[in-house]
């Protein structure tokens, strides 16, 4: 029998070209994962967490411009890698050690020594999936949905007397509103200023938007309670919400908090409905 262990580990991908800061060689970060015997490796992604802590990484390179952006875009020397180590840098060291914590916790959630499915082949895209932020999925989702009903509201009602006020309105919303704002964005704003409007296109999306737009809004109310009950970027860790922490605390978290406001079944309503979104954006 195979010993029951899941190794994680970082290196540097020496066979890629390498980037100079004076004459010394920086390499793309890596990653090992070997699991019941099974091996892969997959690029590190913690530079695309290291923005917020940019002052850090600053403080780190002393504000040199170019190692600062060989840090930013996920390249790392042989020494500077012992360092981290070494020193425990903040927030690299933390960082490192929390990307390694995320993977296994997938691999985990797998449940590899008694799934015969497991596989490693296609890990990297596991990782994405799994580490990409819930927030922007949602948001995204629903204005994608919410535009597209409007335009069909818009296609129907053009030859109609009998809403032309719809017409106009959704004429209005579809061309004149700047949607490369996030959808929390724009409701916030809109039913302040045009409440009535709002409410009445409201009623003339399907049931399922309809319950989607007030699922969102109210895991919108609570995404900084969220940040704050993980406390990740205190502790140097990957600061996003994401589809893994959904499936193993927020989702739970989310439907307790949700009881609290709307009852039992309309939390239920909510959770289910956020979760119908994420999965099929995540999983297709």
């Amino acid at each position: 029998m195979e010993p029951r262990k899941i190794t994680v580990k970082h290196y540097l991908n020496l066979r890629a070209k390498p980037q100079f800061y004076g004459k010394e060689k920086f390499f793309p970060l890596y990653i090992q994962i070997i699991v019941t015997g099974k091996k892969a490796q997959i690029k590190s992604r913690i530079n695309e967490h290291l923005k917020i802590y940019r002052s850090d990484i600053e403080r780190i390179t002393h504000n040199n411009p170019e190692l600062k952006n060989l840090f930013l875009e996920g390249y790392f020397s042989e020494t500077w890698l012992k360092l981290i180590h070494k020193q425990k840098l903040f927030p690299l060291w933390h960082l490192l050690n929390d990307e390694i914590n995320v993977i296994i916790r997938i691999i985990k959630y797998h449940n590899p020594f008694h799934n015969k499915d497991f596989s490693l082949s296609n890990f990297s895209v596991e990782y994405q999936k799994h580490s990409t932020e819930i927030t922007h999925i949602l948001d995204e989702s629903i204005k994608e949905w919410y535009r597209d009903e409007l335009k069909n509201l818009f296609l129907k009602t053009i030859d109609q007397d009998e809403n032309k006020e719809l017409f106009r309105l959704t004429n209005f919303f579809i061309h004149f509103i700047n949607w490369n704002n996030s959808f929390s964005s724009f409701y916030e704003t809109t039913f302040e200023i045009l409440p009535s409007e709002l409410k009445m296109l409201e009623n003339m999306l399907s049931n399922e938007l309809r319950v989607s737009i007030k699922a969102y809004l109210a895991y919108h109310t609570k995404v900084n309670i969220l940040k704050r009950f993980f406390e990740k970027r205190e502790l140097g860790r990957i600061s996003t919400l994401s589809y893994l922490d959904w499936e193993t605390d927020i989702r739970e978290f989310l439907r307790n908090e949700f009881e609290k406001i709307f009852g039992e079944q309309k939390a239920l309503e909510y959770i289910v409905s956020l979760d119908n979104i994420l999965t099929k954006k995540i999983k297709q």
